[in-house]
């Protein structure tokens, strides 16, 4: 079972090093964690790590430059934390490349999906790490995306985005119409060899509880073949919020470690998460 961190964070750590920093990323390969990252393009079609499109969050609104006005010179002096700098995509493939990490997600996000320009930047730098691509899950891909990818590299680990028919009614148009229903999935599921499960909250459409980490979704895509990874309650703590006020009801309470326990039961092949220590203590436990 593989546990992938979210961004390189691990928020239970005191001072540990800012979110997709290389410190942060060095730190959980070194420990045998795999990588959750998101890429973003400079001015000048450069590919580099992190999940914001610019430098509001980061720098706590004293700087709103946009990555993608700025040129790889420019992101090269930017730093977070404790004098930290950011991983270029490239660089980072090649560190995983030489760390022991199972199994690593890169999250091609909607907006790098509208362009074929984009998708050949990035077949262009996967080209140049081969060897890796067995070890590499690239998610949110819609078909589309995922036909134009596997036409130039057949031995990609193409993975889409899957979620609860309200949660792809609630949120698809923020993510730029990556959520994918079981159907889809099945109905195309010779493109894909896994599948990035999101159970966003519980709250079904007529105000009653529902699951999507069920027995009954996993034994589905585990008789068809794909292999199964999913993001961890936590990680929508403060997300959704695309619509209002909305949150998994169990991403920061005490019922969090309990339906991780639940959800290691259903044997998923990959875990991505905010809390991969305390992850593999509790599969070494189950």
């Amino acid at each position: 079972m593989n546990i992938i961190t979210h961004r390189g964070l691990q928020p239970s750590i005191a001072n540990f090093p800012a979110e997709s920093s290389r410190q942060a990323f060095d730190s959980q390969l070194k420990q045998g964690f795999g990588l959750e990252f998101d890429f973003n393009l400079t001015k000048d079609n450069q590919i580099f790590v992190f999940h914001d499109t610019d430098l509001n969050r980061i720098t706590r609104g004293d700087n709103l430059a946009k990555f993608s006005d700025l040129t790889r010179s420019e992101v090269e002096t930017i730093r977070l934390g404790d004098n930290d700098s950011l991983y270029f995509l490239d660089e980072l493939l090649d560190t995983i490349e030489k760390s022991s990490a199972p199994m690593s997600a890169l999250h091609l996000k909607g907006r790098f999906q509208v362009d074929n320009k984009y998708l050949d930047i990035l077949i262009a730098c996967l080209n140049r790490h081969r060897s890796l691509l067995d070890r590499l899950i690239i998610f949110d891909v819609t078909v589309k995306t995922a036909k134009y990818l596997k036409s130039h590299l057949p031995a990609l680990n193409l993975t889409p985005s899957v979620a609860h028919s309200h949660d792809i009614k609630r949120y698809n148009d923020c993510v730029g119409g990556t959520l994918l229903s079981i159907e889809e999935v099945l109905a195309n599921k010779e493109l894909f060899t896994w599948v990035w499960l999101d159970e966003w909250d519980l709250t079904d459409q007529d105000g009653s509880q529902k699951k999507f980490y069920t027995a009954e979704v996993f034994n589905i895509f585990k008789t068809a073949g794909l292999k199964i990874a999913l993001v961890t309650p936590e990680l929508h703590g403060t997300s959704p919020g695309l619509l209002g006020g909305e949150a998994h009801p169990e991403a920061s309470s005490e019922k969090l470690f309990a339906r991780l326990t639940e959800i290691i039961t259903l044997q998923p092949d990959a875990l991505c998460t905010d809390h991969p220590q305390e992850l593999q203590s509790l599969i070494e436990l189950c």
